[in-house]
C-alpha cells in the first residue's frame, strides 16, 4: 500500500507540472495496479514437530562398546560389522583418542519397514538410490560426541549380487527433515575392498584385520564419519516416469500430521514427504516431493500413509505397480503405534 500511496503521489506532482504525458501517465497507473494487487499467499506447514509424532515408531538404537586404541570388531542384530583401528576414534579439537570406552549406539535399516519406522528414505537429489542397507551411528565417550578418522563397515547381505555398490553419507538440516545422501570419495581405499568389489559368499579376513561371519557382505574399508550411512547405487531407468498422486479423506489429514512413503520392494528402497511435497488442500491431495516425477513407470510399489492426529494413529497402505498419471485414494484407518510397527516389519 505505500508503494501504490508513493506512486499516486508521484503522478500527481508530475501532473501539476504538465511534465507527464498521456502515454507516461498509463505507464505509472499500470505499475500502480501491479504494485497494489495482493498475491495469493502460499500455505506453509510447521513441520518441527514431525520427529516427536513419529518417535513411538523408532525402535530403540543398539547399545555396543569398544575399548579406544584398540584392533575391534563388533557386530549388530542384523550382521553389521564394524572394524576400528587403534587411531580411529578422535575428540571435537581431532586430537586421537587412544584409550577408554567409547560407546557406541547403533541403529540398523536393512529393510524398507526399518527406513519408514525411522523416516530414512533413499533417494539422492532427484534419484532413487537402489539399498544394500543403511545405518545410523552415534559415538561417545563420557557423554562427549566422538569422531572418526576412518574405521571399516560391512552391510550383511542375504545372498550373492552381480551389482556394484557405493557408500554414500547421510545429512539432515534439522532433526525433522529427510536424509539427504552424498557418495562417498572412491579415491580414498574404498573402492579396493568395498565401492566397486565383493559380493562374494563367505567373506575372508582382509589386510585392515576385517574379521567377519560367514555370509555375503559389501564391505567398505575407509568409512570416515559416522551418522547415517548407506551402501547404495542409483537405480537407472530408461523407460516412462510418473507423478503418484495420494488424496486422502479430509483436510484434518495435512503435512502437518500426516507422512506419506512409497516403498519400491525390488529394489529395496522408499521415497517420502519432504519440504518439496505439494499440498493441495482443496483437493486433500499430496505429491509427494519434486523427485517424484521420476518414478519409474511399471515398478512394484507398497504406498504407506501414517498419521499422528493428537495422539492418534492412522494407518493406509496400498500395493500395486506405478502407472501414468496414477492417484491413490487413502481411506486412512486407526490404528495402534504397535499394529503399524508391526506392518512395518512386513514391508
Amino acid at each position: 500500500m505505500y508503494c501504490c500511496n508513493f506512486i499516486l503521489n508521484l503522478n500527481t506532482k508530475l501532473m501539476n507540472r504538465n511534465q507527464l504525458s498521456v502515454v507516461a501517465m498509463g505507464m505509472v497507473l499500470f505499475v500502480c495496479l501491479l504494485c497494489c494487487k495482493k498475491k495469493t499467499p502460499t500455505p506453509t506447514y510447521d513441520v518441527s514437530h514431525m520427529t516427536q509424532l513419529f518417535a513411538p515408531l523408532k525402535p530403540a538404537p543398539q547399545t555396543l562398546s569398544v575399548q579406544a586404541g584398540r584392533d575391534t570388531t563388533i557386530f549388530g542384530h542384523d550382521s553389521t560389522a564394524l572394524h576400528f583401528f587403534t587411531n580411529s576414534f578422535k575428540d571435537a579439537n581431532s586430537n586421537p583418542i587412544t584409550s577408554g570406552t567409547i560407546d557406541i549406539q547403533l541403529t540398523e535399516m536393512y529393510k524398507p519397514g526399518d527406513m519408514v519406522a525411522n523416516r530414512a528414505s533413499s533417494i539422492a537429489g532427484e534419484h532413487t538410490l537402489q539399498s544394500g542397507g543403511q545405518v545410523n551411528i552415534i559415538a561417545t565417550m563420557l557423554g562427549r560426541a566422538v569422531f572418526t578418522n576412518k574405521y571399516s563397515i560391512g552391510f550383511k547381505q542375504p545372498g550373492t549380487s552381480g551389482e556394484t555398490m557405493s557408500l554414500y553419507y547421510g545429512g539432515n538440516t534439522n532433526a525433522d527433515s529427510i536424509t539427504t545422501w552424498t557418495v562417498s570419495d572412491t579415491t580414498n581405499g574404498n573402492a579396493a575392498y568395498g565401492t566397486h568389489h565383493f559380493d562374494t559368499g563367505s567373506a575372508p579376513p582382509l589386510a585392515t584385520g576385517f574379521l567377519f561371519r560367514g555370509g555375503y557382505y559389501y564391505l567398505f574399508a575407509n568409512c570416515t564419519q559416522f551418522g547415517t550411512i548407506n551402501c547404495d547405487r542409483l537405480y537407472v531407468h530408461n523407460g516412462d516416469n510418473t507423478v503418484i498422486q495420494v488424496t486422502v479423506p479430509d483436510g484434518s489429514f495435512n503435512p502437518t500430521n500426516t507422512q506419506i512413503f512409497v516403498v519400491f520392494p525390488t529394489i529395496n528402497s522408499i521415497t517420502m514427504g519432504d519440504d518439496r511435497q505439494i499440498y493441495t488442500a482443496s483437493t486433500n491431495t499430496f505429491i509427494v516431493g519434486n523427485h517424484m516425477d521420476s518414478v519409474a513407470v511399471g515398478m512394484s510399489y507398497e504406498v504407506a500413509v501414517i498419521a499422528n492426529k493428537n495422539g492418534s494413529f492412522y494407518y493406509f497402505s496400498q500395493k500395486g505397480t506405478t502407472a501414468k498419471g496414477m492417484t491413490i485414494n487413502a481411506t486412512m484407518a486407526p490404528e495402534t503405534s504397535g499394529d503399524i510397527t508391526a506392518r512395518l516389519a512386513g514391508l
